[in-house]
């Protein structure tokens, strides 16, 4: 279509990475993408999140052990090296966390026209009709929502149910809940809370309860 011309497609890397990661999955958000920049042929630092701070140590030692420093680097700090980074003309940033912190590194990263990969969190409602099988649902909704102590992104925040569906839902809900956790009794085997403000925050939830 466009002779005596020739169009083809190069793939070229695009440069040095930065990786951002989240708290809730440290390893899932830093070492996929880091995995990924590796294969297209990029650089990259990568910043886990300072709150899982036994994970980023370990993460640092692991990448300064099996990879060239000189191309792939884990930096550890608090907030304030996360927006350093993010000033600075990386030629992509890869970010996952939350919607506020999102609209932050892509306003900085917006001044130096980086482009961005953001996995931000938002809302998971569920709804159940009149035509809802209670059982299949409520496991699904139970497993969703303590998957990983509800510390991700996909859990439900609430469910929408039908009036006629009401009572049996509660009840369906609760058995689902207690026979996920045999009654408490398997709870050493559930993930913990990351941090004391985490903890604590879940705490004020329950007051009103």
């Amino acid at each position: 279509m466009i002779g005596p011309a020739k169009s083809r497609i190069v793939y070229e890397p695009l440069g040095v990475v930065l990786i951002i990661g989240s708290w809730n999955f440290p390893l899932y958000t830093t070492l996929g993408p880091l995995i990924h920049a590796i294969a297209a042929g990029n650089c990259a630092i990568v910043k886990p999140s300072e709150i899982s701070a036994n994970t980023s140590n370990m993460m640092k030692k692991f990448v300064m052990r099996q990879l060239d420093i000189q191309c792939y680097v884990v930096v550890e700090g608090q907030v304030e090296v996360a927006k350093a980074l993010t000033s600075k003309k990386f030629d992509m940033i890869c970010f996952t966390g939350s919607t506020e912190k999102g609209k932050l590194v892509a306003a900085s990263a917006a001044k130096n026209l980086v482009p961005c990969l953001l996995e931000l969190g938002g809302k998971s409602p569920s709804i159940i009709d009149e035509s809802a099988d209670l059982e299949y649902a409520c496991k699904k909704i139970s497993f969703g929502r303590y998957f990983n102590s509800g510390q991700i992104c996909i859990a439900p925040d609430y469910t929408f149910v039908h009036v006629s569906k009401m009572g049996k839902f509660m009840e369906t809900m609760k058995r689902c809940m207690l026979e996920q956790w045999k009654d408490g009794t398997n709870l050493a085997d559930m993930g913990r809370v990351t941090n004391d403000f985490h903890h604590n925050r879940l705490c004020d939830l329950l007051k009103d309860h």
